[in-house]
């Protein structure tokens, strides 16, 4: 592969120099800071996470370091050296010679950062023009090696498209190669992988670990996910309410964590293998905003470990063993001993018996019908969900898991009946509801209920918090007072205070919003519930709360929970049962500890293979990736429909689609070759 010829610093030597970083936000008279003396040094070669919770301030120290703060943010102090030069003050013209040319920057929401009316290949080759590295031929050849090392399949093709017709993954990897196209010397990347399937995401990750190690790319990686940075970082700093409270190297920092909010995120993390039906550990409370910081140490409100002086004094960033950390306690006397791989507190008791059945779906389809590539085309269906049969018992959780686009939402959306299927029947509480309709449909709705994906665009934003978690109530012709008793106790039950009650939903944190969707659910207290990637998009500590409360609530009400996700540690930690979907199917389905401990399906074990996780919780199971994006659900392939994704696919895969069977026990798999060995083992030979 050939390269714009570059000048590389000498390994070791330091790239960015970050040093008391100070950003504010808002009116000069009255600034509130979001960043508050950030240092942090990037050396060459080397890959650096900053890990911490929405709002902690690590989107605004990468931007301030770019020079591109957004309106109504501005560097108020502080240093920005890259390679010994100062960026802060410098001339926007400067800026623009080193982003793009010397410092690269991928974004977390890859669709927005891509031109649409531009095609791939042309954005791709930008940096080279603009800079002039290259002329118009060599961009074409250099933009060609660059997708094929991103893995981007069939790159002819895929340099005439638009970012429309690209996946996420696909999308994510044209922003990386946009990024890299001049081979820069540092690589800012902003949560990369946040919005994608486990799958992707180690991909992603897998690409940006080459490009260290092949061409010597340093890399700032920004998250707030644990397992992510711990997968590629050779240091971690961990930002809280705009400042870094422990900084080290990985292993160091992940395994003896000596600040208090460290300690507390690895214990939020839900795990794929290990601590089995484990209650997580979550942290009480939510980040402060930066108008009403605590005095002292900012995480002391929540800190199970603080002492009087948290409260008055703000702590520096010191030695403190292997790592520097911000804590008076860890400084004084240590922190506790902590034992990673003993997290197993306040374990959930073993499920009884299989209750009656709540829920049953046989053979559910539906079909979407996409436009002809003419306009006499015929159109064409995307069989979105194709033969489906599942059964919820009362009381129980089910998982449903699987990357975006295998029909998870569209089933969900089935059992609801919020959209009708083209065949098949599904039976709730005893009664045929496959075609209910008009009053008949919205009096089973009451025990039934969903919790959506993206709680503030579910939302009523022009109602307060009561009267949108009262609706439901007021629909079904509640009388006035028990609406409100049954408003409070609702909001009681979720965590939420009287105060919060008449506030407006942009006026709640994400967590927050949730809180309300589950609260809107549960006024009900219907007997099912169908919660649709719930927590995808929130903050590790804020998942682990919800998670519990869900469970929680579940056992209080005699709850049926379907959990639908692409995460299996989440799943793993909440759902007694699995199903795990691809392309429309059913391909495994079973309890939750077989299906995790013994999969028998190739996908299933390419999603536990794919979870990123820290090593002291992985052992010694290895890391496996699962190559390129699922087929098009337009042209599903024939036979298995897994089979141009597996490793142990024969002709037979191609030839008959295999049914959902099994060896006459709960545990079923769809596959003509299973595997048949234990998890640890299947994700060593994965890997190799």
């Amino acid at each position: 592969m050939t390269h714009p010829a570059v000048t590389p610093p000498r390994p070791g030597a330091t790239l960015l120099d970050v040093g008391d970083l100070q950003v504010a936000v808002g009116p000069a008279r009255q600034p509130l800071p979001v960043v508050r003396g950030v240092s942090l040094q990037v050396r060459a070669g080397e890959i650096f996470g900053l890990l911490g919770e929405s709002g902690s301030g690590k989107s605004m120290t990468v931007h301030a370091i770019n020079g591109l703060l957004p309106a109504g943010a501005r560097v108020t102090g502080g240093s920005v050296k890259f390679n010994g030069e100062e960026l802060i003050g410098t001339s926007r013209r400067r800026l623009s010679q080193l982003r793009g040319d010397s410092i690269g920057m991928v974004f977390q929401d890859s669709l927005t950062s891509l031109n649409p009316i531009m095609r791939i290949g042309l954005q791709v080759a930008e940096p080279l023009l603009l800079h002039g590295k290259a002329n118009a031929r060599q961009a074409r050849q250099l933009v060609g090696e660059r997708l094929r090392a991103m893995g981007m399949p069939d790159v002819h093709e895929a340099v005439r498209r638009y970012p429309h017709e690209f996946s996420g993954g696909m999308r994510q990897r044209a922003t990386i190669a946009t990024a890299l196209i001049a081979t820069p010397q540092l690589l800012i990347a902003d949560e990369p992988t946040t919005a994608l399937d486990v799958t992707v995401q180690a991909q992603i990750l897998d690409i940006c670990r080459r490009l260290n190690q092949e061409l010597g790319v340093a890399i700032l990686l920004i998250s707030h996910d644990l397992g992510v940075l711990s997968e590629i970082c050779t240091t971690i700093g961990v930002m809280y309410a705009g400042r870094i409270v422990q900084a080290g190297p990985t292993r160091a920092l992940l395994e003896h964590p000596s600040h208090p909010y460290t300690r507390a995120l690895v214990e939020s993390m839900p795990r794929a293998v290990g601590a089995r039906g484990a209650r997580l550990k979550a942290i009480g409370g939510e980040p402060p905003s930066p108008d009403a910081l605590p005095a002292g140490c900012k995480f002391h409100p929540r800190c199970a470990f603080a002492i009087a002086r948290c409260g008055a004094e703000e702590p520096a960033l010191v030695d403190v063993g292997d790592t520097r950390a911000a804590c008076w306690v860890a400084q004084a006397t240590g922190l506790p001993a902590f034992a990673p791989d003993l997290i197993t507190a306040n374990a959930r008791p073993q499920s009884a018996a299989p209750r009656e059945v709540l829920l049953a779906a046989t053979d559910l389809k539906h079909y979407f019908a996409v436009p002809g590539e003419t306009l006499f085309a015929r159109h064409r269906h995307v069989h979105a969900v194709d033969g489906v049969s599942l059964s919820i018992h009362r009381g129980e959780t089910l998982g449903i898991v699987g990357e975006s686009g295998c029909g998870k939402s569209t089933l969900a959306r089935c059992l609801l009946r919020l959209i009708d299927v083209e065949a098949g029947s599904i039976e709730f509480m005893g009664s045929d509801i496959t075609h209910l309709g008009g009053d008949a449909l919205r009096r089973i709705r009451q025990h039934m209920q969903p919790i959506f994906q993206d709680p503030y665009a579910s939302l009523n934003p022009r109602l307060p918090v009561a009267d949108i978690v009262a609706e439901p109530l007021a629909v079904n012709g509640f009388a006035t007072a028990e609406i409100a008793a049954r408003v409070r106790e609702a909001l009681e039950l979720v965590g939420l205070g009287r105060a919060l009650a008449s506030r407006f939903p942009h006026q709640l944190s994400g967590g927050q919003r949730q809180r309300v969707g589950i609260a809107r659910a549960i006024v009900l207290r219907p007997a099912l519930i169908v919660a649709d990637e719930p927590i995808s998009s929130l903050d590790l500590s804020i998942q682990a709360q919800i998670i519990n409360l869900l469970h929680d609530l579940q056992q209080r009400f005699d709850l049926a929970l379907v959990f639908i996700s692409h995460d299996l540690r989440i799943v793993r930690q909440l759902c007694a049962r699995i199903a795990v979907m691809f392309l429309g199917k059913i391909v495994e389905s079973g309890p939750t500890e077989d299906v995790c401990a013994r999969p028998r399906h190739h996908y299933t074990q390419a999603l536990l293979a794919s979870v990123p996780e820290p090593s002291f919780v992985r052992g010694r199971r290895a890391r496996g990736l699962l190559e390129g994006d699922p087929p098009s659900p337009l042209s599903p392939p024939s036979g298995c429909r897994f089979r141009t994704r597996c490793a142990g696919a024969q002709g037979r895969c191609a030839e008959v689609e295999p049914p959902l069977a099994g060896n006459g026990g709960a545990h079923r798999w769809a596959c003509h070759f299973p595997l048949d060995a234990d998890v640890s083992a299947l994700t060593e030979e994965f890997a190799q």
